[in-house]
């Protein structure tokens, strides 16, 4: 495996994470070699261990081409037919439209065989013991219609893969899990892709968040849990040479299966057997002929699996659904990246690779007047993430790609770059409307030692009125913060709600103008300089303040402890809140005034109960208390 391609590759892809992901895990194979292979993020759960390629992610539908390479295997040892009415492996199965007594194996397989859809009692589930599903599936099938004569049309279909799971079973005279472990997963090396009731407890199965790990009892549709880099071993199987199948029932499955009565429809013919398409194609790839192509998604995961005939290639990544990435594009993309790094091969289309200069020039850091992005450039792609002092990470312009003059990306959206007086601006071009979006942060002078002695310190509100509804949302708080690799540029990174309408985290860059005083620098036209700061610090009583923004702030590290105190005699000649630090539980509230305001503010200074805004006060661990 390429180390330094992986790095490249698992950087790339956390850029375009939601907030608050749990994981996402990729493997590309070139050559039947694993090329590049990661996992991010962590397992989930209440301990959240980190993710490593050893972890396992539900498959979901591409379960569907290992049931097919089952019935293919029990075809090739003449012991079912593919054109046989499943009735004569399966005589149980009786359903109240006579017509099911026409459906095969190929209907099965090809989505055509006119199936209700999916039976959704036991689809996943927590635990996999129980051993009546079978017994579930006829009941349901007994108490159901077809939606049309086998054959009539194809539309997406689980309920045919879990028959041809049954037939397997019966046929075999073993569980299907069994029989898939025996004489698939094992002979290729695939330790790690198991069926449920088989699972390989030597790696982890992902769960997204905290909730259960999924498993499910329809196994022939969606049971699979696996590795990328086993799914990859998998994929190797129908490029070349397979341990699995012959040729023939490799070309049989990547034949265009699908039946459809609608001349303009090309999606439902391109069923293959097993296959969601045969011949898959991409706007902005030259992918070749041939491309067999399977997606699949589960209540926690979304997966895709491409083997790409002309370069030699399996890509197969799975999320779980809090990462809001497009996994189809997404691998594509790292792929092509690779392609293009790696050997030189540009597969995009219509898009060009960026140049060195213009990557070297004007990828790294730009700032707004409330926060850092950092302008990333790879391959023919720009990204625009939004990274805080505080580790957050955010995708904000995704996936624009370079046409020799622009970025372009969705919804008419472009962007370019534009210099001035040594300055490099962001330029934004949304449906026609050109304005400068950023600046990039410049290298300045290192600050000295008073402003160094400042980095890391928190600030807290004290002059919050009880009228005022900012405090209630953002503001309450900063930590004076350096801007990551720079030493001449700070940051206030003001807390503020999440769930704020506006800022929510705030950070304003600033550079030093005298030992106590900074201010913004940014000189970006349109929105781009408004609301900058201006923080002044000055020594009171010992304690060191800090006004900026119209508020002022104390180093909380110099507030009190809070012991009980009531808002009597709480108040200040200077207008300034009485302010102390949470060093334990605060269970209950002190009793508050006609006319007066307390604030809680939980240990990251952002507002967790507020009197003005009424409601039940949650008691906080640690943090700060206002008396307004």
């Amino acid at each position: 495996m390429n180390e330094a391609l992986t790095k490249r590759l698992s950087s790339i892809l956390s850029m375009n994470l939601k907030k608050g992901w749990t994981s996402v895990s990729y493997a590309i194979m070139r050559h039947g070699e694993i090329w590049a292979a990661d996992s991010i993020g962590t397992q989930g759960g209440q301990e959240k261990k980190p993710a490593d390629v050893n972890c396992t992610y539900n498959v979901a539908s591409v379960s569907k081409i290992y049931c097919t390479v089952a019935v293919m295997q029990l075809v090739e040892q003449g012991k079912v037919s593919l054109d046989e009415p499943i009735v004569s492996y399966l005589p149980e199965f009786k359903m109240l439209d006579d017509r099911y007594r026409q459906i095969t194996l190929r209907h099965c397989l090809s989505h055509s065989s006119g199936l209700p859809g999916t039976q959704w009692k036991h689809f996943s589930a927590s635990d996999v013991s129980c051993d009546t599903y079978y017994q579930e599936v006829y009941d349901y099938m007994a108490h159901s219609y077809l939606k049309a004569a086998p054959g009539t049309y194809s539309v997406y279909c689980n309920d045919g893969f879990t028959m041809a799971e049954m037939v397997v079973a019966k046929v075999s005279g073993m569980s299907y899990a069994q029989y898939c472990m025996e004489h698939i997963t094992e002979p290729i090396g695939a330790h790690s892709s198991r069926l449920s009731p088989l699972r390989n407890e030597k790696y982890p199965l992902v769960r997204e968040g905290k909730k259960p790990g999924e498993l499910l009892f329809i196994q022939g549709g969606a049971g699979y849990t696996t590795t990328m880099s086993d799914l990859c071993l998998f994929g190797k199987q129908f490029l070349g040479d397979s341990k699995l199948l012959t040729q023939a029932s490799k070309d049989e499955m990547a034949k265009p299966q699908g039946v459809t009565f609608l001349p303009q429809d090309s999606r439902s013919a391109n069923f293959g057997l097993g296959w969601d398409t045969v011949c898959f194609t991409d706007q902005d790839y030259d992918l070749g002929e041939g491309v067999l192509q399977k997606g699949g998604n589960s209540f926690q995961f979304t997966t895709q699996f491409l083997v790409i005939p002309k370069y030699d290639a399996v890509i197969a990544i799975s999320e779980t659904h809090d990462c809001g990435i497009d996994v189809s594009e997404t691998g594509l993309r790292l792929f092509a990246t690779a392609m293009l790094e790696e050997e030189g091969i540009n597969i995009y289309k219509k898009y060009l690779p960026v140049p060195k200069e213009m990557a070297e020039k004007y990828q790294g850091t730009y700032l707004v007047p409330s926060a850092i992005l950092n302008v990333h450039l790879y391959g023919a792609v720009l990204n625009v993430t939004r990274d805080d002092t505080r580790g957050g990470h955010e995708g904000m312009q995704k996936n624009l790609k370079w046409n020799g003059q622009v970025f372009e990306g969705d919804n008419d959206t472009r962007i370019s770059f534009i210099e001035h007086e040594g300055d490099i601006f962001t330029m934004l071009d949304m449906r026609g409307k050109i304005a400068p979006h950023a600046m990039k942060a410049p290298q300045l002078p290192p600050v000295n030692e008073a402003w160094q002695a400042r980095i890391g310190k928190r600030y807290v509100m004290c002059s919050a009125s009880p009228w005022d509804l900012i405090p209630c949302e953002l503001m309450t708080g900063f930590i004076c913060n350096r801007l990551p690799g720079f030493d001449g540029i700070l940051v206030a990174s003001c807390s503020g709600r999440s769930d704020s309408g506006v800022y929510g985290l705030f950070e304003g860059s600033f550079a030093p103008v005298t030992d106590q005083i900074g201010t913004g620098f940014l000189k970006t036209p349109s929105n781009g300089s408004r609301d900058l700061i201006t923080p002044c610090f000055e020594m009171r009583d010992r304690a060191e303040y800090c006004v900026v923004g119209s508020y002022t702030y104390r180093d909380a590290a110099t507030l009190p402890e809070y012991a009980g105190q009531g808002f009597e005699g709480q108040y200040s000649p200077d207008q300034l809140n009485a302010v102390y630090r949470l060093a334990s539980k605060l269970e209950t509230l002190p009793e508050i005034p006609q006319g007066r305001r307390l604030i809680v503010l939980d240990d990251d200074m952002v507002n967790a109960y507020d009197s003005l805004m009424g409601g039940d006060y949650k008691p906080v661990e640690k943090g700060y208390l206002l008396f307004v």
